[in-house]
């Protein structure tokens, strides 16, 4: 119960909460997710720490890029999250005019060139059986 507790204490932040969002859209750098909330190098990086110490992110390296998706694990907590960043991004202004952004900025070619997506499954796609109408516990 500890790890789910640290799962969603690391959700409870706002800016986490907006990186947790961008990353369902594809997985993305450091300098994506700058460039879209407009925030310093070193305070997105901070925020990429908490979140991948408590095991919501992967990272992997590719030269000198760090690019950073959602984890997959198979705690419950983390698959509560999933299912409420997948559901949830449809409603929230503000989400939506991220996405927005990070789209935009992209296809003007303003931030890194996009790698092949690794970000959350579609909802349909995902083998999760609170997905389906049936108890995960």
């Amino acid at each position: 119960m500890d790890k789910d507790v640290a799962v969603f204490k690391a959700c409870s932040d706002p800016t986490r909460l907006r990186i947790l969002f961008l990353l369902t859209e594809r997985e993305l750098c450091v300098c994506e997710i700058m460039a879209v909330l407009d925030m310093p190098q070193g305070k997105i990086s901070r925020h990429l720490a908490v979140l991948k110490q408590y095991g919501l992110l992967t990272d992997r390296r590719d030269g000198v890029w760090i690019y950073y998706a959602l984890a997959t694990d198979s705690s419950i907590a983390l698959k509560y999250v999933s299912v409420y960043l997948v559901s949830a991004r449809q409603v929230h202004e503000r989400v939506q005019a991220d996405l927005d952004r990070l789209r935009g900025l992209a296809s003007e070619g303003k931030i890194c060139v996009p790698q092949p997506s690794m970000a959350l499954l579609q909802v349909d796609e995902r083998e999760d059986p609170a997905l389906h109408g049936q108890s995960m516990i």
